[in-house]
């Protein structure tokens, strides 16, 4: 018989996560969510009252229950560390939210925890290694020779920190974040390129800036030069510099700006989110550039996403596609990247 796994959500801070799940687990086979835990009682009833959950103010209210066997870890930045650190105790899986912690010795206790409970960890800022699993056996093929350069942009809106709040709260408070457009936007970019690259990033040189919004704690823009140890050079732009057609929204923002481009010795791809025809491919040989959309299951539910690939890794008995250690290792970089546009010079990792 097919386990039927149950979910509960710790945090609303990275609120549209949270809801995304939500919505999607309202319609999967083998999973449901059943349970919120957080210390915002307004939030908290308005997330539990949609979708019909268990109300928990703290955590550990939460992390007791027998019941609940992952958690989605979803609260500003500052309290990830302790989530996840009280969630691997109680023997829960996770889904842990991104950027993983505040400092990298908080993100070696988070490593600690989860190597020694033995459970299951995907990281949110892994998402795309799920979905592009196609594309990374492709560049294993060959289809473009050997890879040699690789560009990441992601540009947005600036964050909300609730729906239609039109401010972005704790997004932008350096109390609470270790960053801010780079690291929240960038960290996707960070983990996505080192997992393409097959290689770990050894130079950093990097800017930030706050060039739209100059009346919050962090940047809005950050551009970074990465080197790869074998030898690839990458290129990273994450800002929140779109103000069209207004200055905040949800994510995901149908306004921002998401591209990739991967150069080869033997032909190019370049996909682009949400604009465009998707994958734009000069296959090694070709003739001429192939464009290629990926459709969509027409009045589909939302996908489950990392959490769909977190309970497929706990029937299957497979390992996550990330792990919290690459999730440490792509915040190392960005943190080197800060350091870097602080002291004007690349940084060495």
């Amino acid at each position: 018989m097919t386990r039927q796994w149950r979910v509960g959500v710790l945090g609303l801070g990275h609120w549209y996560s949270a809801y995304g799940l939500a919505r999607a687990l309202a319609e999967h086979p083998r999973a449901s969510l059943v349970a919120v835990a957080s210390p915002d009682a307004e939030k908290r009833h308005a997330f539990a009252s949609t979708f019909h959950l268990d109300e928990h103010e703290t955590p550990d209210d939460l992390l007791v229950r027998t019941d609940v066997d992952i958690v989605h870890i979803c609260p500003p930045v500052r309290d990830i560390p302790e989530y996840t650190i009280k969630a691997a105790a109680a023997g829960k899986h996770m889904v842990v939210g991104k950027p993983l912690a505040m400092t990298l010795e908080e993100a070696d206790a988070m490593v600690d925890a989860i190597r020694r409970s033995g459970v299951t960890c995907m990281p949110f800022q892994g998402t795309y290694r799920v979905g592009w699993a196609g594309v990374k056996r492709r560049l294993t093929d060959s289809a473009i020779g050997d890879v040699v350069v690789m560009h990441a942009t992601s540009r947005w809106s600036i964050a909300e920190d609730w729906f239609h709040s039109g401010k972005p709260g704790w997004f932008a408070d350096p109390t609470q974040v270790p960053g801010g457009a780079f690291i929240d936007e960038g960290v996707y970019a960070i983990d996505q390129l080192c997992w393409l690259a097959e290689s770990s990033v050894v130079e950093v040189s990097a800017r930030v800036a706050n060039l739209v919004h100059d009346d919050i704690g962090v940047e809005d823009w950050g551009f970074a030069n990465l080197t790869f140890s074998n030898g690839i050079v990458a290129t990273i732009e994450a800002s929140w510099t779109i103000n069209s057609p207004r200055k905040s929204g949800p994510s995901p923002k149908q306004n921002g700006v998401v591209r990739v481009e991967i150069v080869g010795t033997r032909g190019e791809m370049i996909q682009d989110s949400l604009h465009g025809t998707g994958w734009s491919i000069l296959g090694s040989g070709a003739a001429g550039w192939v464009a290629e959309r990926v459709a969509g299951e027409f009045n589909a539910p939302p996908s489950a996403g990392p959490m769909g690939h977190l309970i497929d890794c706990l029937d299957g008995g497979t390992a996550a596609v990330a792990s919290i250690e690459d999730a440490r290792a792509a915040l190392a970089v960005g943190f080197a990247a800060y350091e870097s546009a602080r002291m004007g010079k690349p940084i060495r990792l």
